[in-house]
């Protein structure tokens, strides 16, 4: 059997559940593949600390990265594990102002402080939760389109 996440709208998730566990997939939501239901709009995610669920609105996330097979979304005053990979959010969230700076991290534009020019064509950008991160080379051109700089 393969493990498969459902993202869809609350009322419709009991009809894909038993379609997709009658076509012989497990529902899991740590799987890889993941079902979307094409109109879907999802603007929360849900971050664990410790043992505690939060449901973390995408307007409150400062930055989302990741260290290895672990994926860290950052508020103004809190860090969350999520399960969504970098890819996903990317996709997700594109739309409302997130756009990925190097191959690790995932900001939101509407949390960028300040933009200071760095060395070997990067930008350095300081956070609102002060931290500093490097839009690298390979994604400084497509990040200066998307923020018309």
């Amino acid at each position: 059997m393969v493990d498969i996440k459902i993202i869809c709208k609350k009322e419709n998730y009991d009809t894909y559940a038993k379609l997709l566990t009658q076509a012989g997939f497990t529902i899991s939501l740590d799987a890889e593949l993941t079902f979307r239901e094409d109109n879907f709009i999802q603007d929360t995610l849900i971050g664990k600390i410790d043992e505690v669920y939060e449901i973390i609105h995408y307007s409150k996330i400062v930055m989302i990265e990741s260290f290895g097979h672990e994926i860290i979304l950052h508020t103004l005053d809190k860090e969350y594990s999520i399960k969504e990979k970098l890819f996903e959010i990317e996709g997700l969230f594109e739309d409302k102002g997130f756009i990925r700076i190097n191959k690790s991290q995932i900001i939101n534009k509407t949390m960028i402080k300040e933009i200071r020019p760095s060395f070997n064509s990067k930008l350095s950008l300081l956070m609102k939760n002060k931290s500093m991160v490097d839009v690298t080379r390979n994604y400084l051109v497509r990040f200066k389109e998307f923020i018309g700089f």
